[in-house]
């Protein structure tokens, strides 16, 4: 069988030769050397974890990335602990990566210490609910989590976010024809008039300053019905309108469009 894959590699190497900067060899584990300095350390609990999934998978299900030394052996960069579980989980043949080119002692260590440090963080909440959403025993002892891992999950708590609901409030006015008309003119010239300023959407506390307003005009000038006293609103507008166009006119356009932006904030 050992055989059979090695042919079967030789065949595959040569394909991807000038594609691919490894080559895929089958090592034995004990034949494999370790690295004899490894900033990298795992728990005993974590150690344990992972020979048993190893004998229950059969082999690596990631692959140890090696150097061919000048003596012909490998020397592991990446995957020193694998290596060893997989010695210690009985596994006769596992597959490697195996660097192609030549690679000096400063290259082989960034190698190294690069495949330790450049690893990655769990976000906790991900991880949490990939967690809980774990079921079956034996599957969770497969995941691996250590006992650090699994209190920092439960000092995680969930809480649901309640979406605000917008308080609004509607107003109707009933308008005749030619009054109808008479705003839809005065909104477009309130437009024109103010086409450059940014519009922003307002606020609640808006609606209460014009129901204000409405309630002032009522009250000034002795006004019952809501839609006569916004038809007397559009003409004060009206009014303060054409007084802007005119400072407007007198300053060059200037001081009163100021006015207007102060008098609008």
């Amino acid at each position: 069988m050992a055989e059979e894959i090695r042919e079967a590699l030789n065949l595959l190497n040569d394909k991807l030769s000038g594609l691919f900067p490894y080559r895929l060899e089958l090592a034995a584990p004990g034949e494999l050397k370790l690295l004899e300095k490894n900033a990298r350390y795992m728990k005993a609990e974590q150690f344990q974890a992972l020979v048993e999934n190893i004998k229950k998978d059969g082999n690596l299900s990631s692959l140890p990335l090696c150097y061919r030394e000048q003596d012909g052996r490998l020397r592991v960069l990446s995957g020193n602990h694998r290596v060893m579980a997989a010695r210690q989980a009985g596994v006769e043949q596992i597959l490697v990566l195996v660097i192609a080119g030549e690679k000096n002692q400063d290259e082989r260590l960034a190698i190294q210490l690069s495949h330790n440090a450049i690893s990655g963080q769990d976000d906790l909440v991900i991880l949490k609910e990939l967690w809980e959403s774990i079921k079956d025993v034996q599957a969770r002892i497969y995941a691996g989590l250590d006992s650090d891992t699994l209190k920092a999950l439960q000092g995680i708590q969930f809480t649901a976010i309640t979406e605000q609901r917008l308080r609004y409030k509607l107003t109707n006015f009933l308008f005749l024809p030619e009054e109808l008309e008479d705003l839809d003119q005065l909104l477009k010239e309130t437009a024109a008039a103010f086409a450059g300023d940014v519009v922003y959407l307002a606020h609640l506390h808006t609606f209460d300053a014009f129901f204000e307003l409405i309630t002032r005009i009522k009250k000034r000038c002795v006004i019952k019905n809501s839609a006569a006293a916004f038809l007397k609103l559009m003409e004060l507008a009206r009014i303060g309108l054409e007084q802007l166009m005119q400072e407007e006119a007198l300053h060059g356009g200037d001081s009163a469009h100021q006015e207007a932006e102060h008098g609008l904030g």
